[in-house]
């Protein structure tokens, strides 16, 4: 902060601000503004008696310079405030709402900035109100954006911000990808503590004999680890596959350090506290990390039980951690759980193998069909756009020889570089007519293939095929209740009744030749179906 006293007698006041957050990176420095507010109280006559500047974001209030010009207009000490522009005086309701009573009260004359003056008239006050909200909603616009985009990057398997020791950010590619320098060194970091060696040792070995040091950020980082940086990173679960964000657990896609079982094993030999994890042997269990009671919203851990004849079984039960509050819910076994999984879900928008080679049939056809009538909308795109550009040039010639007045002109003119810019955008789009397909391709036979794939999978595979299928994963009374996603959704609305179509009666010959009666109301139905799945897949 920065604060230069000029003359002794009443005047003007300059405010400047600069944001020290990156969103306002664009902002003119400091050093501009001030030189353009001078010369604009020159050109104005203006007897500017004290210059205030300040580094601080003025979407919420607090800012200490502000505050101590807010307090000095109050004693009525300036004649008005000049500054760059109006929201470099407030973003936040609160601050903006006192520069406007202000004005009301008479205690500051008019507030100035090289684009204008705002008076106590009640359309300038009705404007500063505008800017000031318009300035707030940028604010929070940038908020909601941030917030979008973050949430959007970990659903897509990716985290959002600096990715802990041993991974970098691919700024091309905007994923996670492994730091070539210290990946290994991370990983022989975990090795070590699990083939039995302590954190200190490993922490000496780390900065003694290996030299590792922190990832160079600015002026920041470049040193050696620290005790409590190397317990955080033993107990980040980041390194075996998961992102943990606010409460939330999102699937990753990066390249994995550790198993599961070794992250378990760390986290029992140092003795962590607050983590569902095995009490005994090291165990994988397919679906801890993202289920919650729907009783207390606590967390669903997971056990593991070898009875007396060596028969192993595993149950899932809330972890009854909410203080003054007896979670009634009770042990549920993993066999019930994936019966549910299966029946309640997945059976629910499986296709099985007679419908999945119909289906696939009836797209081939269609991806045929599709080529030859996108082949002539291009064309008849192509020509309608050569017709424009034509009318377009005519328009002109018209123009230079005083046949057209100037509204006209222009009225023509823009409803014709309208239409060609909608043609341009249509030729551009028809142009890669088989990503869409592609994409639909891959949902049917991940619908056809699930049904296998859960039934004769590994925990991991069970695992990811349930956080693909759905979210919300709650347990109440010992049943799981999913909130499966919109394409599958649309999917199973009538998959349970074409699934049990005896499909040979509709088959010519008695046979899978797809020679079928195109018109029969069944084939039919099961068109515009695909068609509804298809279109629910593109806004889902």
């Amino acid at each position: 902060m920065h604060k230069q006293f000029l003359k002794e007698e009443k005047g003007y006041v300059i405010y400047c601000r600069k944001s020290s957050e990156s969103e306002e990176r664009q902002v003119l420095s400091i050093e501009s503004q001030l030189k353009e507010l001078k010369e604009t109280a020159n050109r104005l006559n203006l007897n500017v008696v004290e210059i205030l500047t300040e580094s601080k974001s003025a979407k919420e209030p607090g800012r200490p310079v502000f505050n101590e010009l807010i307090e000095s207009v109050k004693k009525n000490k300036f004649k008005g405030i000049l500054c760059w522009k109006i929201d470099r005086l407030a973003r936040n309701p609160i601050d903006g709402a006192s520069l406007v009573y202000s004005l009301d009260q008479g205690t500051l004359k008019e507030i100035i900035t090289p684009q204008g003056r705002f008076q106590n008239y009640s359309n300038d006050k009705f404007m500063m109100q505008i800017e000031f909200g318009m300035a707030k909603k940028y604010v929070d616009d940038l908020s909601d954006n941030v917030k979008r985009g973050n949430r959007a990057k970990l659903e897509q398997g990716w985290i959002p911000g600096l990715p802990p020791l041993g991974y970098l950010n691919d700024p091309k590619e905007k994923i996670t990808v492994k730091d070539p320098e210290r990946f290994q060194l991370v990983q022989n970091m975990w090795k070590m503590l699990i083939a039995g060696y302590s954190v200190s040792q490993i922490l000496r070995t780390a900065n003694d004999k290996w030299g590792f040091r922190t990832r160079v950020m600015g002026k920041l980082g470049g040193k050696p680890l620290g005790l409590s940086i190397i317990y955080r990173l033993f107990r980040n679960p980041f390194y075996y596959g998961l992102i943990e964000r606010k409460g939330e657990v999102y699937q990753g896609k990066h390249a994995r350090m550790i198993t599961e079982s070794e992250f378990w094993k760390v986290q029992e030999l140092l003795g962590s506290r607050g983590r569902a994890r095995p009490k005994k042997n090291i165990y994988t269990f397919a679906y801890t990390g993202f289920m919650k009671c729907a009783e207390c919203g606590c967390s669903i851990t997971a056990e593991r039980k070898v009875n007396r004849y060596k028969k192993e079984y595993v149950y899932y039960h809330c972890t009854k951690r909410k203080r003054n509050f007896l979670c009634p819910q009770q042990y549920v076994n993993v066999k019930d759980l994936e019966k549910q999984i299966l029946e309640n879900y997945i059976e629910k928008f499986w296709i099985n193998d007679v419908l999945y080679d119909i289906i696939i049939n009836y797209l081939d056809r269609e991806k045929f069909n599709d080529h030859q009538s996108e082949a002539a909308k291009e064309k008849s795109h192509q020509y309608t756009l050569n017709k424009c550009i034509k009318k377009l040039k005519n328009l002109n010639r018209m123009r230079l020889e005083d046949l057209l007045g100037d509204e006209e002109y222009i009225y023509e003119k823009r409803k014709l570089l309208n239409e060609k810019i909608r043609l341009e955008s249509k030729i551009q789009t028809e142009k890669d007519p088989n990503k869409e397909s592609s994409n639909f391709d891959e949902f049917i036979s991940f619908a056809h293939k699930v049904r296998y794939k859960f039934l004769n999978g590994d925990s991991q595979t069970k695992r990811e095929i349930l956080l693909k299928i759905g979210s919300n994963f709650l347990i109440r009374d010992k049943t799981l209740l999913i909130q499966l996603k919109k394409p599958l959704l649309a999917l199973g609305r009538k998959v349970e009744y074409f699934n049990e179509i005896d499909w040979f009666e509709l088959l010519k010959n008695g046979s899978f030749t797809y020679h079928y009666e195109q018109n029969h109301p069944i084939i039919l139905s099961l068109y515009s179906w695909i068609r509804d799945i298809r279109n629910s897949l593109k806004g889902g």
